[in-house]
């Protein structure tokens, strides 16, 4: 090793100990900070509430030493409260339900008939997704309640029939959803059936919705006959016990489009054999959420003094600011918070 490169190790090494030292200093001063809204036309105090018309924008002046600060108004989705929630009280919801709609296509009234059945269980506790054996006969053998009544299911091709399901029961417990697609007839084609815009639906009583789509559910298609290499499936390549396709493969769920609650199962020509495959949900809460989340509006990269946001909605909010200071030691940080009236 030359002196040169000697030098150089041993200033990267000094800087690096002052690196240190100067975080270790850092972490003995308190993270600060003063929020202070302005008051102008159309803004106003009441005691400790700012007061503002819908659409007004409202200028938070701040002074301290954050190095990051993340801003929740308080409005639905971005309550402090909340940033932790992953499920809605009960008590918070004014009504839960699960939406679909569903038709046959192709075949006749005799192919039709019964072919599909909608199941519901709070005691179902899910698929291994990997011992076919023992799932096929754990859903066969599950005892499920009927979502819908089978007789109340589209019985032959025609137009799609809407169904709205009160989820209000199942409120705080897990439950999974199945379907069962099983051929009865092949004397003509046994029908496509066709789900659109599944989703389940919470309304809260503070007038915002969740939704879960039928993606969010956690599908899973069991292919019962996948042993039996029927001459129609050929396109079901690789997992054939619980694969799904993008593509039209008679008696094969396809799920690809189940972001926007779309999904279904194709149809067979006439004489092909029968067809038969579920598809089961994972255990899901019908009151589950997303923790709410808040604007990062500094980093320590950039400097910030004043913050600006409007309120679109009347209301009363309380606006949170979160300011962090941290290292690989230790984290400080410390809350400030503004009642906002919007009239």
């Amino acid at each position: 090793m030359t002196i040169k490169m000697k030098t150089i190790n041993i200033l990267a090494a000094a800087l690096f100990l002052a690196g240190l030292t100067a975080c270790e200093g850092e972490l003995q001063e308190s993270v600060a900070l003063n929020v202070v809204p302005q008051v102008a036309d159309g803004i106003s105090m009441d005691k400790d509430t700012l007061v503002v018309r819908t659409g007004v924008p409202v200028t938070f002046n701040m002074t301290g030493n954050p190095d990051f600060i993340t801003f929740y108004s308080g409005e639905p989705g971005h309550k402090y409260d909340f940033r932790e929630r992953t499920q809605v009280a009960p008590e918070d919801i004014l009504s839960s339900s699960l939406i679909f709609s569903v038709g046959e296509q192709y075949g006749n009234a005799q192919t039709g008939k019964n072919l599909i059945a909608m199941f519901v269980s709070d005691s179902f506790d899910g698929l291994s997704k990997k011992d076919f054996e023992a799932d096929s006969v754990k859903v066969e053998t599950h005892k499920w309640t009927p979502l819908v009544e089978q007789d109340q299911l589209p019985q032959a091709p025609g137009k799609a029939q809407a169904y709205t399901v009160d989820m209000m029961p199942y409120l705080g417990r897990q439950i999974t959803f199945s379907i069962r697609y099983r051929g009865t007839d092949n004397s003509a084609a046994q029908p496509r059936v066709n789900f659109s815009g599944m989703k389940i639906e919470n309304k809260m009583k503070d007038g915002t919705t969740t939704t879960l789509y039928a993606s969010d559910f956690g599908l899973t298609a069991l292919n019962m006959l996948h042993k039996h290499l029927l001459a129609d499936q050929k396109g079901l390549s690789g997992n054939r016990a619980y694969g799904t396709v993008t593509n039209n493969v008679s008696g094969v769920w396809n799920i690809k489009d189940a972001g926007k609650g779309n999904f279904y199962i194709h149809s067979s020509q006439s004489k092909a054999a029968l067809k038969y495959a579920w598809l089961v949900t994972n255990p899901i809460t019908v009151n589950a959420c997303s923790p709410d989340a808040g604007y990062n509006i500094k980093n320590t990269t950039s400097a910030l003094s004043t913050y600006t946001h409007t309120y679109s909605k009347a209301g009363l909010y309380k606006a949170t600011f979160l300011a962090v200071n941290g290292n690989y030691k230790r984290v400080e940080q410390v809350i400030k918070e503004v009642y906002v009236r919007v009239k």
